[in-house]
């Protein structure tokens, strides 16, 4: 059966709860819609304590943490790659690669871990593939393996039991000569002379050919302690075709480069050009997963991607350059993301994604399982503030209670938990705190941060914590480069919040505080949402910074 492609649908980085609930709804929805395609949602960091609350109270897993969707290797190997163990031949590995027209043969041990590979296009095995046996007969061959690989006949051993099986000279007796050595195997015609000859030499065995096998037998017979083989066909073509006997763990190249699955697809173009053969795939214990061909590798379609809950190209997934946006749903202004192609956008003004998604569903004509539902509502809770915010609309107000009912909770109830669960003000550790929910934006020149800290209770902002906060933020500022940085810890309850402002330029900071202390920040009464509230604050106070 043919894989489905598969579509990721992906949140913001820095993920709250709406992000992500809006990434697994979404893709269930999806997958409710297309079966001809798998929907795989991810979360691009890791999930807050709300967020994983949530999921909990719905029983359901989280999305997997994925912030690149870049082709790795592991996705593109050939899964059910041709192996052989080091005791196959070479004629095994030939009769492969031109089969199934490739350019390379894995060699593995009992339990698939990767001994080697061979091809012929490695400098080392060029030479057997185009049967070139003079430099190697009596290296790597043993009577052993011609006898098994042309399934020669004996038809003298001697009773002490087969010749020895240590590598010799291999010689060719022609014209009645012989010139051999004690240990070499004699390849000749069915000459009794050359039998006896051989045997006075001490040779390992001979080899005979061309003549019927009644003759051979007859040449046979003068042998007394050396056994003779007979090959049924010409000389010329037992000569030729030698170096298929070769055992590959004689050629194998055991210094090949190996690749990981997780590694990304770009990075390894370079090795697969060099090596100008597929290379092995390994886990971390050296077992053969698959194959990787250039070919494979520069194939690769656009990753199909659909954003939720976010517009922004700086807050979306790494290696969104290479992907193929077919649909963006989302509640925020449109923001700077480009499409290849034409997408289909649902940007809707209501509270939160998860309203557009759950409204999604009624259009389809569908309802969102009891799981779905709580998952949709608590996102809903979250980013309307149990719909209180500003940003709370009558489409909002319309779906929570319907939401609440198919989930089987009270709605009140249910909101005040969902809120809880997201103060850490107290006891998080500040760094983890700023870099929760925080969005970058750019207003002219002015590239910045918005974060926002909720809390129950805004008496827990002491100046000691206050004082914390300010300096986690301008570490985030620091490491992200940007010129200002601020954050709202916003009391979900009573509907105020607190701002602070960290900036390069302390006269703009001071500025935009409307000369509060930058070390206590500003009370805003009233002032519950970034997107609606905190950003035209913002963009306001910075663009007559710069009149």
């Amino acid at each position: 059966m043919k894989k489905r492609p598969t579509v990721f649908v992906a949140g913001h980085q820095r993920p709250d709860t709406d992000a992500t609930v809006a990434a697994h709804v979404l893709a269930r929805l999806r997958r409710r819609l297309d079966r001809k395609r798998s929907y795989q949602p991810i979360m691009l960091g890791p999930a807050n304590r709300q967020t994983e609350w949530l999921f909990k109270q719905a029983r359901t897993r989280l999305p997997p943490y994925r912030a690149d969707i870049r082709w790795t290797v592991g996705e593109t190997m050939r899964k059910d790659a041709i192996r052989l163990p080091a005791d196959a031949r070479l004629g095994d590995a030939v009769t492969l690669l031109q089969s199934r027209r490739i350019s390379m043969v894995p060699v593995v041990d009992d339990e698939d871990r990767l001994l080697g590979i061979v091809s012929p296009r490695l400098r080392r095995n060029e030479y057997f593939f185009n049967f070139n046996v003079e430099d190697y007969l009596g290296h790597l061959l043993t009577v052993e393996d011609v006898v098994t690989t042309f399934s020669l006949r004996p038809i003298h051993v001697h009773r002490s039991g087969p010749a020895s099986l240590h590598p010799g000279t291999f010689r060719v007796a022609s014209g009645g000569k012989l010139e051999a050595g004690r240990g070499d195997v004699v390849f000749g015609r069915a000459d009794s002379r050359l039998v006896r000859a051989a045997e006075r030499a001490e040779v390992q065995a001979v080899i005979v050919a061309d003549a019927p096998l009644g003759e051979a037998r007859v040449a046979a017979k003068v042998a007394k302690r050396m056994p003779v083989y007979y090959y049924p066909g010409s000389m010329l073509a037992l000569l030729s075709g030698l170096s298929l006997a070769i055992p590959l763990r004689a050629v194998m190249d055991n210094s090949v480069e190996r690749l990981a699955p997780d590694q990304r697809l770009d990075q390894v173009l370079a090795k697969l050009e060099k090596a100008r053969h597929a290379l092995p795939v390994v886990d971390a214990d050296e077992r053969l997963l698959g194959v990787l061909s250039q070919t494979d590798a520069i194939t690769r379609p656009a990753r199909p991607l659909i954003l939720v809950d976010h517009f922004e190209r700086t807050q979306t997934v790494k290696g969104v350059e290479v992907a193929s946006i077919e649909e963006i749903v989302d509640h925020h202004r449109v923001g700077a993301i480009e499409t290849l192609m034409p997408a289909r956008v649902d940007c809707r003004p209501v509270g939160s994604t998860a309203t557009i998604i759950a409204c999604q569903y009624e259009e389809a004509g569908l309802e969102p399982s009891a799981k779905e539902a709580i998952l949709l509502l608590g996102a809903l809770v979250s980013d309307t503030l149990l719909l209180t915010s500003p940003t709370t609309t009558e489409v909002d107000r319309r779906v929570a209670p319907r939401l609440a009912k198919r989930a089987g909770v009270k709605l009140a109830e249910f909101g005040r938990q969902v809120l809880r669960q997201n103060d850490e003000l107290a006891d998080g550790e500040p760094d983890q705190l700023v870099e929760r929910d925080v969005k970058a934006f750019v207003r002219g020149e002015v590239e910045f941060g918005a974060a926002q800290l909720e809390t129950v209770d805004l008496a827990q902002l002491t100046p000691a914590r206050t004082g914390e906060l300010r300096g986690a933020l301008e570490g985030l500022r620091l490491r992200s480069g940007w010129a200002m940085a601020a954050l709202i810890v916003t009391d979900v309850l009573e509907g105020n919040s607190q701002l602070l402002v960290v900036d390069v330029d302390e006269a703009r900071r001071d500025w935009i505080l409307e000369g509060a202390p930058a070390r206590k920040g500003r009370r805003h009464a009233g002032m519950v949402s970034r997107k609606k509230q905190l950003l035209p604050f913002l963009f306001g106070r910075l663009d007559r910074f710069e009149e």
